[in-house]
């Protein structure tokens, strides 16, 4: 499928999605919405990728939503749906998650593969919640991060209240959404907000050679099943975890991943994951 405002390309089972409107620090518009959500579907149906990086062009990640659709909101003016791809509802084939899940954005933790997110550069209002949902993040040192959203009179929005709090500390999630301050890498890094951070010339190589490694060393079947125990577990007592996690251990000794990965150990060997 080809894409107007993003890019699309795999590369040694990585697949690698990239907000494509460098001109505008890659401002979200429903058009590339509708297209990172295919995008994602893409590659989950190709059996092929095994993980997906999702990133911007030229030097910023995302500016936030686009300038125009914000002033036609402000002024009262319908703002225009453009005829886009749909860019709400849960991936099919993805992981079992509650309905919520399905909304904007947060259907990216229905995406069954790992997802990492390489914030080149500025990620703000919606810009800094899409790579929330990925499941890691790696940042440039140049990438800044706000919510922007009590700065334009509006309120976090897509579930980041909730999110923003699991990631990091609440007291940290309060100064970020109440004062919409922007906070540079050095310093998401040291609340947690991002798990490593590179110079921006070397990030792109970094990431993929992580994601890489994680593409041949891992069982994918495994890397599933640990998706859905963190999501579920979000919102479980630990009763209930725990006995999913014994369930799903269970299942894993009975899979093909399973022996191959005691065959490669015993071997010395890289393993050959099929994901059954």
């Amino acid at each position: 499928m080809s894409f107007e405002e993003v890019l699309y390309q795999v590369e040694d089972a990585v697949a690698v999605v990239t907000l494509n409107r460098p001109d505008r620090l890659n401002a979200m518009t429903l058009t590339m919405a509708g297209e990172i959500r295919a995008a994602m579907q893409q590659a989950t149906d190709d059996e092929a990728v095994r993980v997906i990086v999702l990133t911007g062009a030229g030097r910023g990640f995302c500016a936030g939503a686009d300038a125009a659709r914000l002033q036609s909101r402000a002024s009262g003016e319908a703002v225009d749906q453009e005829e886009t791809l749909p860019f709400t509802g849960a991936i099919e084939g993805g992981i079992d998650l509650p309905e919520a899940f399905a909304a904007k954005y947060a259907w990216i933790s229905s995406v069954p593969k790992p997802v990492i997110a390489a914030i080149n550069g500025p990620a703000v209002g919606v810009g800094m919640v899409l790579p929330m949902f990925a499941d890691i993040r790696f940042a440039a040192d140049t990438a800044r991060f706000g919510t922007a959203f009590t700065k334009r009179g509006l309120v976090p929005e897509y579930g980041l209240a909730w999110l923003l709090p699991r990631l990091i500390a609440p007291s940290k999630a309060f100064d970020l959404m109440y004062s919409a301050r922007l906070v540079d890498a050095d310093e998401a890094l040291a609340m947690g907000l991002v798990d490593r951070v590179y110079p921006t010339n070397e990030l792109h190589a970094a990431v993929m050679d992580y994601a890489r490694e994680m593409a041949k060393g891992v069982s994918p079947r495994s890397t599933r099943v640990v998706k859905e125990l963190i999501y579920q577990g979000l919102d479980q007592g630990f009763d209930t975890a725990m006995k999913r996690s014994l369930d799903e251990m269970a299942e894993a000794s009975k899979s093909d991943d399973f022996r191959e990965g005691i065959a490669a150990w015993k071997d010395k060997r890289a393993p050959n994951f099929t994901g059954e």
